[in-house]
């Protein structure tokens, strides 16, 4: 037998409804008929006890009449007494009539059979004799029997109210002890079947929630399944086709990128080799006004490919997760090459560069961490005033190496510290220039410090911005005392 597959999220809710609801239906549907069937049976047995118990008195009574009325007709002679007796018979029997038809015990039977024998001897030893015959006083010798079974019968009533009620308390104990029972079975049955349904309605929803949770990360190489419902199915079956298609999407606009890049790169690289060229006057002298024109080609070239390199960063971080390439990195040494790429920008606004530099290595992707200095050193210069100075420190503490790049800006705004670091974020104060920043400098910044395991702050001062990088050192790494300074 194939096992059964809800069509739907809501047909599993339902069924797990009814599995979980109809066993506690079931056990109201019993104690609800134990219940009447003990009412019934108690209101049964009471009304036959006091029924049984009503007739014996009245048997008894009739017995005691008819005794005393045929010793009065055996005295007396009188045919009216007779008559009386005669009635009380008939009452008798019809009392004894009565009680049959009651449900008795065999032993009532037995004693009420005995009665009516007894008493029928009676009627006919007077009724065929003369009051002062010896037949009628012999007669009146059985009343004391006839009496004496008239009052077993009563008595033999009263046992069986006491034997109702212990038949009624018997039923109510065995009532009791099976609806404890089915309530101690039913309850955890009824737990166990609702954590089964819930695990089987979670679990289909969790998987989902985890695949779409993928998909935002950018996870498109696991393949979505999810287990369940039909149409839970079907759901994930869409998001598989979705992962497929934004798979190819990216790699679509990775192939792009790639293209666009080396068709970017090609034409930008000419353009900055001639606008060397033409600053280091190899075709010919220039004048002044020319020398400002080359000068301003070259450094907006050189920030025209930092953009275009900041573009492809981005792209890459959004695309896949990030790799780190670990090597041992001598930090000091790469900074100072960037220092360098950056002295002729700093020089073109007259800004002094102040390096200290202790001696560092770190395990960490060169090229990533070399994106990090170069963003640092490329604001700082970029919003610092003329004649201004950017400080470029390095040194290590507590097992952390501590990168500060502070400059002579106008510094942050205490609303902007967190906006900052946001994608294509563009800060109140835009630094001036011909080519603008594509706001994307400090969010590639803080993404390549995340993978090195470490973190970016802003560091309050009084003039202008200080950032401070913290960065994990390698586990080899042992102190230096030996410092660089040099003012640039």
């Amino acid at each position: 037998m194939a096992l059964y597959r809800p069509k739907s999220i809501l047909q599993l809710i339902l069924v797990g409804f009814v599995v979980v609801t109809v066993p506690l239906i079931l056990a109201l549907v019993t104690a609800a008929a134990y219940v009447d069937r003990l009412t019934k049976h108690g209101q049964r047995s009471v009304f036959d006890a006091v029924n049984a118990t009503q007739s014996s008195l009245m048997l008894l009574e009739h017995v005691t009449d008819m005794e005393r009325n045929a010793r009065q007709y055996q005295v007396l002679g009188d045919h009216a007494l007779f008559d009386v007796y005669k009635s009380q018979h008939a009452q008798f029997q019809g009392a004894v009539k009565e009680l049959r038809k009651l449900d008795l015990s065999k032993r009532q039977d037995t004693l009420i059979a005995k009665l009516v024998d007894q008493e029928q001897d009676i009627y006919q030893g007077l009724s065929q004799a003369a009051p002062l015959s010896k037949s009628v006083s012999e007669a009146i010798k059985g009343f004391p029997v006839l009496n004496s079974l008239a009052r077993e019968v009563l008595a033999e009533s009263s046992r069986s109210i006491k034997d109702n009620v212990g038949e009624i308390e018997a039923l109510a104990t065995h009532a009791r002890r099976l609806l404890i029972w089915q309530v101690l079975a039913l309850i955890p049955a009824a737990l166990l079947c609702s954590a089964i349904f819930i695990v089987l309605i979670i679990r289909p929803l969790r998987q989902l929630d985890h695949s779409i949770h993928r998909l935002g990360e950018g996870h498109f190489d696991d393949r979505i399944t999810v287990s369940g419902p039909n149409d839970l199915r079907e759901l994930g079956e869409r998001l598989e086709w979705m992962r497929q298609r934004l798979k190819e999407l990216e790699a679509q606009k990775a192939m792009f990128l790639q293209h666009m890049s080396h068709e970017l790169k090609t034409p930008l690289t000419t353009i900055r080799e001639g606008a060397e060229l033409l600053n280091d006057q190899v075709v010919g002298s220039l004048n002044t006004e020319q020398m400002e024109i080359a000068e301003m080609l070259k450094q907006n070239s050189v920030q025209l490919q930092r953009l275009i390199e900041d573009l492809l960063s981005f792209s890459t971080l959004q695309s896949t997760a990030q790799l780190i390439h670990q090597e041992q990195v001598q930090l000091e040494r790469l900074i100072e090459a960037q220092v360098r790429s950056h002295k002729l920008a700093a020089r073109s606004k007259s800004i002094h560069l102040q390096v200290s530099l202790t001696p560092v290595s770190i395990e960490g992707d060169r090229e990533k961490l070399r994106i990090i200095v170069d963003n640092l050193l490329s604001n700082a210069i970029k919003y610092s005033p003329p004649d201004g100075r950017v400080r470029i420190s390095l040194t290590q503490d507590n097992g952390n190496a501590l990168v500060d790049a502070q400059d002579e800006g106008p510094g942050i705004d205490p609303e902007e510290r967190e906006k900052i670091y946001e994608a294509f974020y563009q800060g109140k104060t835009r630094a001036r220039g011909h080519v603008k920043g594509s706001g994307l400098g400090l969010f590639i910044v803080r993404e390549f410090i995340k993978l090195h395991h470490g973190t970016i702050d802003i560091i309050d001062g009084t003039v202008g911005a200080h950032f401070r990088v913290v960065l994990p050192l390698a586990v080899a790494e042992a102190p230096h005392e030996r410092r660089l300074e040099h003012t640039a």
